[in-house]
């Protein structure tokens, strides 16, 4: 009776706004490496279809994002989102800059915009500083974990990214309430999952906005309200997107050609295809293509 009493006192714990906000989403790992320039070079209108976290080790970078001009130290972290058109060069022939990345994905999709702006500070890129601290032991014990590759490498850099997110949304001092998410209609997730979920698996077909909401059950004008108010987007915008990340993951992994992509895309012909990639990814397929390939 007493132990019974005893554990009856004990304090439970009960999960604050930072961690209920995160379990929303599922982060899944793309890539993890370090990048050491072998001479001082530039990068122009750079971009990738993943959210990215850099972290300084050496050198000083120069930084030009949404005609933001920033420069990175050693020690400096920062976040940039899919898709985000940058240049970047070094600022020293002498000491060349070297930086450790993560290239990460957030799912459900109808949530990523909310994650986004979880992660900015209204819509601006923001820099951290991190030496002593733990994100630097993060990125440090990361490193070590993929170097080694030992059984369940893969599961323990996946923990200490969610430990990056977290530390990072501490840094800007997160506070439930004050961040600028989009409010989804009420009762909207399940058709939002569904009708996200209908366009990833039919990418390469020339979706119309009658044909996904007739899959949902719901009329045109509704799946345009609630796709405005869970993504900020239309569902025009959203399929664009869409098949545009699809593209780049293509021309990146250079299994196809630009004329394939397009057809596989539902295009009418490539130059089509390359005007829709310019107006999401700021660069023609061409250039991508070639800028991947280094």
């Amino acid at each position: 009776m007493a132990a019974k009493s005893h554990f009856s006192l004990l304090p439970p714990l009960t999960e604050d706004a930072l961690s209920q906000e995160l379990k929303k989403y599922t982060l899944s790992l793309v890539s993890f490496g370090c990048f050491k320039s072998s001479r001082a070079n530039a990068e122009k209108n750079t971009t990738l279809p993943y959210h990215r976290i850099i972290y300084v080790t050496r050198g000083s970078v120069s930084y030009k994002i949404h005609n933001t001009s920033m420069t990175l130290e050693k020690g400096d972290v920062l976040y940039t989102p899919p898709n985000t058109i940058y240049n970047a060069a070094s600022l020293s022939e002498e000491i060349l800059p070297e930086f450790l990345y993560l290239y990460f994905q957030v799912l459900p999709h109808h949530e990523e915009q909310n994650f986004i702006r979880m992660m900015e500070t209204s819509l601006k890129i923001r820099v951290f500083h991190a030496l002593r601290s733990p994100v630097e032991f993060y990125f440090c014990t990361i490193e070590e974990e993929y170097a080694g590759k030992r059984p369940g490498y893969y599961h323990k850099i996946h923990s200490y990214l969610m430990l990056l997110i977290m530390e990072l949304l501490r840094r800007k001092d997160f506070r439930p309430g004050e961040q600028p998410f989009l409010k989804p209609v009420p009762g909207t997730d399940l058709v939002l999952n569904k009708a996200t979920s209908y366009i990833a698996a039919n990418i390469g077909e020339p979706l119309r906005i009658s044909q996904i909401s007739h899959a949902c059950g719901v009329s045109e004008s509704y799946l345009y309200k609630i796709f405005s108010a869970g993504l900020g987007l239309s569902p025009k915008e959203y399929i664009l997107s869409c098949k545009m990340e699809y593209a780049a993951r293509m021309l990146k992994e250079d299994r196809m050609t630009i004329t394939q992509i397009a057809r596989e895309l539902g295009f009418s012909n490539a130059n089509h295809f390359s005007n829709a990639f310019f107006k999401v990814m700021g660069v023609r397929p061409s250039r991508y293509l070639s800028d991947s390939n280094g």
